[in-house]
């Protein structure tokens, strides 16, 4: 195990925390206000999310595109930029905006000029992708696997960094990478100067179904049991690698997505999906305070299915792919 300073904190995907981050950790301690909640229409299948470099983007999953929101009204600007079939995950850091795809194909965008370049690298089956600590990196869920590329020639750089199994998202932060292994109920914690992986942190007796860094912490959604029928928020140290003792309960199914920012911890419940739900309801996003845990979850509507969550620009984002539309909530 490596003691590392929670000083250095980076990039990681979203503007304010690493499942986003800005590099500034926010030391408020309680729940934030929601304010004003809207839905936009955005068209195709809302997949992911993203904020940086002043703009929302959002990865349509149907269209093969990436859109662009208008920070204050959420509505989308142009028609979209084409990328790889099928994009799964989207992220902003050094600089730019990158999707990976279904078909493998990774795709930097540059917010300023909208102009798309792929890498010459493929990713089988790739489960998720941040950018931060000058590079980006992605996993593989076919190959147990974490890629690195060059930001700039996005070239592949040294072999791929074994991982667990089924390596699926990932987020930069405190220094670090962090990859959250679904199929072993362990997190990787990745040294970007070497692509050296340390031991496994165990936090799971079955998966862990999704991470996000900020706020001072790795945030972890995890079940114990085979049919998630529970599943809980951990919160890892990232200066001594330990899983808190306190697990708050979501009332989730799978899969579950999270953001961190604004003094919380965001994860989507994605609706109606579980007997004796006979009709498609509205997903939700549940807030966490992100300083105590055993605070009582706070529940926001959202549209159907929502598929991935990002806080930045003044507000948490939403993708619901079920409805073709984007939440928009104030902070």
């Amino acid at each position: 195990m490596r003691i590392r300073s929670v000083a250095a904190i980076a990039i990681a995907g979203f503007t304010l925390a690493a499942c986003g981050g800005t590099g500034k950790t926010v030391t408020t301690r309680s729940l934030p206000d929601a304010h004003a909640t809207t839905q936009v229409h955005v068209g195709g299948a809302p997949v992911g999310i993203a904020t940086g470099a002043g703009g929302v983007w959002v990865a349509d999953n149907a269209g093969s595109r990436v859109r662009e929101l208008d920070t204050a009204s959420g509505h989308p600007k142009g028609r979209g930029i084409p990328v790889g079939a099928g994009p799964v995950a989207v992220a902003y850091g050094e600089g730019y905006v990158w999707t990976a795809s279904g078909d493998g194909t990774l795709t930097r965008i540059d917010p300023e000029t909208d102009a798309a370049r792929e890498a010459s690298a493929r990713i089988a089956d790739p489960g998720g992708i941040a950018a931060g600590e000058g590079a980006l990196w992605v996993t593989s869920r076919a190959r147990d696997t974490v890629t690195r590329i060059d930001p700039r020639s996005l070239e592949a750089v040294g072999d791929p960094i074994d991982a667990g199994a089924q390596p699926g998202d990932v987020a930069v932060g405190a220094g670090d990478v962090w990859v959250a292994n679904t199929a072993d109920g362990t997190v990787t914690r990745i040294d970007p100067s070497t692509g050296e992986p340390d031991d496994p942190i165990h936090v799971a007796q079955y998966q862990v179904l999704g991470l996000c860094f900020g706020e001072d912490g790795v945030w972890v959604a995890k079940t114990d049991d085979r049919l998630a029928q529970r599943i809980e928020l951990v919160r890892i140290d990232p200066e001594s690698e330990a899983v808190g003792e306190v697990a708050a309960r979501i009332p989730a199914a799978i899969p579950v997505r999270l953001a961190a920012g604004g003094g919380g911890v965001w994860a989507t419940l994605v609706g109606g999906v579980r007997p004796p739900a006979t009709e498609p309801r509205p997903g939700q996003v549940a807030l966490l305070d992100a300083g105590d845990l055993s605070v009582p979850v706070k529940l926001l509507r959202a549209g159907m299915r929502p598929a991935g969550v990002a806080v930045g620009e003044g507000a948490v984002w939403i993708a619901n792919s079920g409805s073709g539309t984007v939440t928009r909530i104030g902070l």
